[in-house]
């Protein structure tokens, strides 16, 4: 049933507002980001997630001492008592333009954005139908990634939730593309880091799912094999707020590739039955936490 709720004409749809010329490479504080920011505000609230921030979606801060910017945050409480939390998290800003040339981020990030979406129709449609979820879930669209994760500082700045009721924070980073396989070209490929911040109960749960699901990703739970590499590329985005901060925290992406913080960052890149796929591999991970 839930698998239904993303096709590609849906994913198609998001990526190529997200990732076209007219929001100019979604850059903080800008009027293109602004667009984006508006367009994910007004999904949540279609798909019946409620405000996370008070009496709003939005979340604004000082990226900087002189950039605005904001968070879109929604919320899915549980369908039945639970002190416990998952958030979601996908930043939405990229560089912008440059020189007059637009950087259109399409890996980067509106493909995580797209599968945040996805996650929240799909478990927004479980909360109407009365069938689930468990556990509280907070969507969070990040701005100021690159300015230096100030989004995700400020979120976590002002979270009042007690961080031991905090299950994982799950971040979606650059989730599109298969041009960078794992191993021996299977581009049916996922690179999950952080697995071993999880609680231990909870480890292993994500490989449970790839099997039990049929997803049959080829998951990498190092960066290519490199412990070196592995440290240093899962310090690169917004899971690591969190993770210094003693939660559970996970990366889901498909790596870097030619096109990374390239002009040709455009939605032809775009495996959309593979960023399905996982965007499932999330859904049914939380659907077991």
């Amino acid at each position: 049933m839930y698998e239904q709720i993303i096709y590609t004409a849906k994913q198609e749809r998001i990526i190529n507002f997200l990732a076209h010329d007219y929001t100019e490479g979604r850059e903080c504080g800008s009027h293109g980001g602004q667009l984006a920011a508006k367009y994910i505000r007004d999904n949540f609230e279609k798909y019946g997630l409620q405000p996370f921030c008070h009496e709003s979606f939005y979340q604004p801060f000082m990226a900087d001492s002189t950039t605005k910017a904001r968070n879109v945050v929604g919320y899915i409480p549980s369908s039945i008592f639970s002190d416990e939390y998952i958030i979601i998290t996908a930043h939405y800003d990229h560089i912008g333009k440059i020189n007059d040339n637009i950087y259109n981020g399409a890996d980067d990030n509106a493909s995580g954005v797209t599968a945040l979406l996805n996650l929240a129709d799909m478990f927004g449609t479980m909360k109407k139908t009365k069938t689930g979820p468990d556990k509280n879930i907070i969507f969070v669209a990040l701005d100021g990634k690159e300015k230096d994760m100030a989004g995700s500082i400020h979120f976590l700045k002002e979270l009042k939730i007690d961080k031991s009721k905090i299950k994982c924070v799950i971040n979606l980073e650059r989730l599109g593309t298969i041009l960078e396989p794992v191993h021996d070209n299977d581009t049916n490929f996922v690179i999950v880091l952080g697995e071993k911040t999880l609680r231990k109960g909870d480890r292993g749960k994500i490989g449970m799912c790839n099997n039990f699901y049929n997803i049959n990703l080829d998951i990498d739970f190092s960066f290519y094999g490199s412990d070196r590499f592995t440290e240093l590329y899962y310090q690169l985005s917004d899971q690591i707020t969190f993770h210094r901060a003693g939660i559970p925290s996970l990366l889901f992406t498909s790596g870097f590739h030619k096109h990374t913080y390239k002009t040709t960052d455009d939605p032809q890149i775009i495996s959309y039955p593979v960023l399905k796929k996982r965007t499932l591999l999330v859904f049914y991970f939380i659907m077991m936490l």
